[in-house]
This record gives structure tokens, sequence and C-alpha cells, in this order.
């Protein structure tokens, strides 16, 4: 399993804990080898290339259609050259303001003030091009915002801003969030996709707010190159699923806030297009290159 980041960081945890279930299911070794850099291409390159035999599979997550339109030229194509597998984890974002900066406690009252004085509501993100940053752009635009887009190097200081009151609000994980809500120094207004998280059931959806387009979830997922035998991608997500019900799997990856994946391979091939177009929109929209 070729992981895109460094050894230790989440991405690397889930892989390394399905992968140990596999490996003990399919009695066959299973290797997590990092591939670091170049916004997941280095990784995705390696496997594109990988002889299409159900050994060698990337995880990934958006990254993977995100940098298609983040970069003007690739050596593959994300819809051409894997085959999705299944996701491994899913998980929403949360929108979460400052609670002493941003006196609102809904999605209304917090547009309202955003509108009013926008010079005072610039929000943060994990890095330009990142699905917390493209949200964020789209909040702008369907409520006819100017806020101010401030980049950070990853979620903690992005947190660290928020907490500070540098930035009055910022898309992301739960775990990261957790804490601080907890204490009273944040509050969530809303969380991205389809429903409500168990884990803030009393959170409402950006959808059910009346806000189009904040349906997607974040994922880390398994891919396999193209051309790989669809029986074998076929035992493949069997093998994941098997994982995937392990109880200590179960408790382990609901611990870390995310819910669990193992949609069948049809339905998720579809997610993965319609992620792609999603994600390319919004891209080319906010006008966003890595280059």
């Amino acid at each position: 399993i070729i992981v895109p980041t460094a050894a230790g960081g989440g991405n690397d945890v889930i892989a390394r804990t399905i992968g140990e279930k596999m490996a003990d299911s399919m009695r066959q070794g299973v290797v997590v080898e990092n591939k670091v850099g170049a916004s997941s291409i280095i990784a995705n390159e390696f496997v594109a290339r990988a002889a299409p035999d159900g050994h060698t599979l990337l995880f990934n997550g958006p990254l993977i259609v995100q940098t298609a339109a983040l970069m003007s030229k690739l050596s593959y194509d994300p819809l051409t050259d894997f085959i999705p597998i299944t996701e491994v984890i899913r998980t929403p974002l949360w929108l979460a303001v400052n609670a002493s900066k941003v006196p609102a406690r809904n999605l209304a009252a917090y547009v309202a003030l955003a509108k009013a004085n926008p010079a005072d509501y610039p929000y943060a993100s994990i890095g330009a091009g990142s699905s917390h940053h493209l949200y964020g752009y789209h909040f702008n635009t369907v409520n006819g915002l100017s806020l101010t887009h401030v980049p950070y190097k990853g979620g903690a200081p992005a947190v660290l801003a928020l907490l500070s009151g540098e930035v009055a609000s910022v898309f992301l994980d739960y775990v990261s969030l957790k804490p601080h809500v907890e204490s009273g120094k944040l509050r969530l207004l809303a969380s991205t996709g389809t429903k409500r998280s168990p884990l803030t059931p009393d959170v409402p959806t950006l959808a059910e707010s009346g806000f189009a387009g904040f349906e997607s979830y974040g994922w880390g997922a398994l891919f396999a190159p193209a051309k790989t035998p669809m029986g074998v991608v076929a035992q493949l997500h069997d093998e994941i699923n098997k994982a995937l019900r392990h109880p200590d799997v179960v408790a382990k990856f609901q611990g870390f806030g995310f819910e669990i994946g193992g949609t069948p391979q049809a339905q998720f091939a579809t997610q993965y297009r319609a992620d792609y177009e999603r994600w390319t929109t919004l891209i080319r929209k906010a006008d966003v290159k890595l280059e």
C-alpha cells in the first residue's frame, strides 16, 4: 500500500491499521510504503505505473482528484489510470467559529455579521487548494461574501489562529476541533455532508440549513492501477470490508472521529467521479494553482 504522506501521520496510521487486518485475513504480508511529496503526485505516479495485478495499491484522499485541476500537467489521469476500490474512512468537515469573536449561533446570523463587517471575519484553511479552502471559497460565493482567505500549513496552526482570534472561522475535522469546542472556546455552526454526523447530532449540515454544494465528504480510499482484473478488485474490496468490520478497527477509527467506509465498488466509483467534477469546478472558479 503506497501512502503519499509521512510515516506516523493520519493517513499512514489508517493504511497500516487496515493493512494489518488484510494481512491476517489473506495470510500474506502487506507492506505500507511512504512516498511523500508533490501534493501526493509522486505516490500517484508510482501506482499508476505499477503492474495491474492487485499487489500494489494506493491510499489517498480527495487530493488525488484535486491535483488534476491544481496542476497544469500530470503524467497520469485520475479518472482513467486508477480503479477506485472503496473508501476506508470518510468524514465531513465542520464550520467552526471563535466563540468570543463571533456571537452568531447559527449560519444565518453568521452570514449577516460577515456581510456587515467582512474585514472582521477572515477564514483559515490548511493550505491553498485544500478542501478546507475550497469550502470557504464556496461559502463566500453562495452568500455573496468577500471574506479573506488565510492559508496555514496544516490543521494545528489553523486552529491556533482561530483560537487567538487571528481568523474568525475555519472548515476543519472534528478531532482537531473537539477539545476547544468542549472548552467553549470554539463553536460549531454546521457540517458538510448529506446528513448530521453521529459525533455532533445537534449540529446541522449546511445542506439542511439551505446551503447547496457542501455535500462532499473527506475520505481515505484504496485504489488499484487501471486494468487490474475486476475479479481481483472484487476480492480486494471483500478483504477491505472484512478488515473494516473488526471491532478494534471500528473503535479506533471512530475514536479518530471517522465514519467507517466500505461502500460497494461501483457506487464508490460513481462518487469518486462526482467528487472529481465538484472539486475541479470549484478549483477553476477559485483560480487556484500550485505551480
